[in-house]
């Protein structure tokens, strides 16, 4: 009997970890290099952040009047941060900010669409500090079409300092 209750434990304890690793997205290299046709550095506006839940009816939005262009990246360093893009795990957390904040990344697709990766530190309403990062898939109007993960909010400080900041 003593076995028996110890290999359900253990199961139970193993399906336990198992059960609370969250899922990782990934964005495809060979993809990216055949789709991406332009990548664009912005600034970007947002006064109220708020975290949503994608599942829900509230989406996020891409507002072109809060997005100030600070750069757009010469093409011979496109494949360079494509790597860097399609080599990150994007953690699948089913959150999202209602609109990209600070630095954001846009990796604009033949299709229309838009690649859009930024991370921030903001302060909610109750003043606690949150450190985020979004990588989602927006229209050419801005309107929300996919929510690919979570990204590291200093990712993008990393491909700024790498691909823009010495670079024309």
């Amino acid at each position: 009997m003593k076995k028996v209750l110890i290999i359900v434990l253990a199961l139970t304890f193993l399906l336990g970890l198992v059960g609370c690793d969250p899922s990782t997205n990934h964005l495809y290299n060979d993809e990216l290099l055949a789709n991406t046709v332009k990548n664009e550095l912005y600034h970007y506006e947002n006064q109220n952040p708020k975290l949503i839940h994608i599942g829900t009816k509230t989406k996020p939005i891409f507002d072109f009047s809060k997005a100030t262009l600070v750069a757009t990246l010469d093409e011979t360093y496109f494949e360079d941060i494509l790597n860097d893009v399609a080599e990150k795990d994007y953690m699948v957390i089913g959150t999202a900010l209602n609109e990209p904040m600070g630095k954001t990344l846009v990796l604009h697709q033949s299709n229309g669409n838009m690649i859009v990766l930024f991370g921030c530190v903001y302060k909610n309403e109750n003043g606690r500090t949150f450190y985020y990062g979004d990588c989602n898939v927006f229209d050419e109007n801005g309107v929300f079409v996919e929510y690919i993960d979570d990204v590291d909010h200093l990712f993008l400080d990393k491909v700024d300092a790498t691909y823009f900041e010495n670079n024309p």
